[in-house]
């Protein structure tokens, strides 16, 4: 019986007892990309569960590549899974946990995180358990075993992650990596595996930039990892978390601009959409810090020299959108990186005189905002619309309301108590000056 067919029978016995059901997704198999068996996956009392049969391969003289899939036994089965830790079995009618490859307790009680086959046999089979290893490795913060790690550099087994498994399989993998316990943990292995280009491909057709080391990559989200724990402008929950670390992730990328059916665009949307399939939100925000880390850099620099103007500020602000506070935050990150750019980043060292600096800098540009009173203005409305500004000038809606609306936004945050009538003179003595 296939895994979604048990499904279906699960629910049913449900449903006949009285209990809630959920719908049931089937994932067909798809022996191309290495995904060998159809799964299916639905939620028993609110707890994610996958159904599979249990399988064995049967292979052609010679070849690693299986002629087909065929029911197994549990053993077998067993030693088709990516690490033994996940070889466990539950026998729900002696209520004993079934080890059949005698490393999975072990292991799990040691740390351990190895392959039920060889390494490099296993990651021939399907190349994600590569990227697997590495999750469950940070995730539970245990070790990988030698082999592993010998077998995943093997320019054979890059290749096959390349060419053989979906960019989205490796973008799911990714994203539990970024999102679990131990991320900066999981950036340190991707680096040690040799595999940051593997899962960050470079885009084709740069024309302006360069795109940085993969140990940039790695000391950024440290950088972020420590900045949470020593309470220096941190992340302030999971969500802004996540933002940080994603964008610590792709720093490399920062300044690199590629151009592609003959248009010209940052390098970082091209490795968030095709290399590991973000959402266009995710490509939307890391972009939009992007964009904001030089500006914002400058203008920590000048408000350490000079009184920013709320104004200066405050147009930033509205460029930066909801996500400015945050846009601030990898800037520091940005600069920290810079700084100790000669040396790996140690999450173990107490913050030193030019730590408080920096983030001094970047905590007062936040304490600007809140005193001046504009953290929210980008949701600010302007005095007078873009048909009202037009009349003031004597035109009709043009190219000219996108001049006029900023014009006007920057008199209203340098004068926050001015009127609908004093913003209109503002308007018609502007454009008289320039015409």
């Amino acid at each position: 019986m296939m895994g979604y067919e048990f499904a279906t029978f699960v629910n049913k016995y449900l449903k006949s007892q009285g209990h809630p059901t959920r719908s049931i997704a089937k994932i067909d198999s798809n022996p191309e990309k290495s995904k060998h068996l159809e799964t299916a996956t639905t939620k028993l009392f609110d707890q994610e569960v996958d159904f599979c049969n249990l399988r064995t391969e049967v292979y052609e003289p010679g070849s690693r590549i299986p002629s087909h899939i065929t029911f197994g036994t549990p053993t077998e089965d067993a030693y088709r899974r990516d690490i033994t830790i996940n070889s466990l079995f539950y026998n729900v009618n002696t209520m004993q946990v079934e080890d059949l490859t005698k490393h999975g307790i072990s292991d799990l009680i040691h740390g351990i995180i190895r392959t039920p086959l060889k390494p490099f046999e296993t990651f021939h089979d399907d190349p994600l358990r590569v990227i697997r290893c590495i999750r469950f490795a940070s995730r539970f913060n245990f070790e990988m075993t030698p082999e592993i790690i010998e077998a995943a550099k093997h320019p054979e087994i890059k290749d096959a992650l390349i060419h053989k498994i979906s960019r989205e399989r490796i973008g799911a993998e990714f994203e539990k990596m970024i999102t679990g316990p131990h991320p900066l943990l999981a950036l340190c292995l991707i680096h040690q595996l040799e595999l940051y280009s593997v899962i960050m491909q470079p885009p084709s057709g740069i024309i302006n930039g360069t795109v940085g080391s993969e140990t940039e990559a790695v000391n950024a989200v440290g950088i972020v990892d420590w900045l949470e724990k020593n309470d220096a402008l941190g992340p302030s929950d999971a969500v802004e978390k996540r933002q940080m670390i994603l964008s610590a992730s792709v720093l490399p990328y920062l300044g690199v601009t590629v151009e592609q059916k003959k248009k010209i665009m940052p390098a970082v949307q091209l490795v968030l959409r095709d290399a590991i399939k973000t959402t266009n939100a995710d490509m939307n925000t890391v972009s939009t810090i992007f964009r904001g880390i030089p500006v914002l850099r400058e203008l920590a620099k000048t408000n350490k020299e000079r009184v920013v103007k709320r104004s200066e500020l405050g147009m930033i602000i509205r460029d930066l959108g909801a996500l400015w506070e945050t846009a601030i935050k990898c800037t520091l990150v940005k600069e920290l990186l810079d700084t100790y750019s000669d040396k790996p980043w140690s999450n173990n060292r107490e913050e030193i005189e030019v730590d408080k600096e920096i983030c001094g800098k970047y905590k007062n540009l936040i304490k600007k905002a809140e005193d001046y009173g504009i953290k929210d203005c980008y949701q600010w409305k302007h005095l007078v619309d873009g048909k009202r500004a037009s009349q003031v000038i004597g035109l009709k809606p043009g190219p000219h309301v996108t001049e006029l609306l900023k014009v006007q936004m920057i008199w209203q945050l340098e004068n926050p108590n001015g009127t609908k009538e004093e913003c209109e003179s503002v308007i018609e003595k502007y454009w008289s000056n320039k015409h």
